[in-house]
């Protein structure tokens, strides 16, 4: 498995679902948006955006040091959550171009790839868990896949 694990695959069955999701609403149902006020969607959208783009950068140049050294990655944003360049683009930066579409349509994709990435994932989790045995082990019990759990977050980051 590369540095990218399951990323690429995924990305592909999530952009080929977008672009269908986006055709219905902007063809067929253009009426569909979400019904919050207009400023709000952008505002709330533009929030996420912002969030996501750092958590979709910062990981990646981080991961690609860690898998050059054959180590795990567990510090920095890796230490609340373990998949944060799939978080970023599920919770944060699609959440985010949806609101500023205003598509209501556009909201079942985050779903969509939430369902994907939970899927998938598991090739992922297995190929780590076979490189770092018990490391990794502990690491995914104290660490949230694509949602950080604070509780135990904090102690590991000050255990590393």
């Amino acid at each position: 498995m590369t540095k990218w694990g399951v990323g690429p695959l995924f990305t592909i069955i999530s952009c080929i679902y977008a672009v269908i999701a986006f055709v219905l609403h902007f063809i067929w149902f253009p009426q569909l948006s979400i019904p919050i006020p207009r400023v709000l969607s952008l505002i709330l959208g533009t929030v996420l955006i912002i969030i996501g783009i750092p958590l979709f950068f910062i990981p990646g140049s981080t991961i690609h040091k860690y898998f050059e050294e054959g180590k795990l990655a567990t510090k920095g944003v890796y230490a609340y959550f373990r998949h944060p360049i799939y978080g970023s683009w599920i919770v944060f930066i699609i959440p985010g171009i949806v609101l500023i579409v205003n598509s209501l349509i556009g909201l079942t994709i985050p779903v969509f790839m939430y369902i994907v990435f939970k899927t998938m994932i598991g090739e992922e989790d297995k190929y780590l868990e076979e490189k770092f045995g018990k490391e990794y082990a502990e690491y995914k019990g104290k660490v949230g896949s694509l949602f950080p759990k604070f509780w135990n977050a904090f102690k590991l980051g000050k255990n590393k």
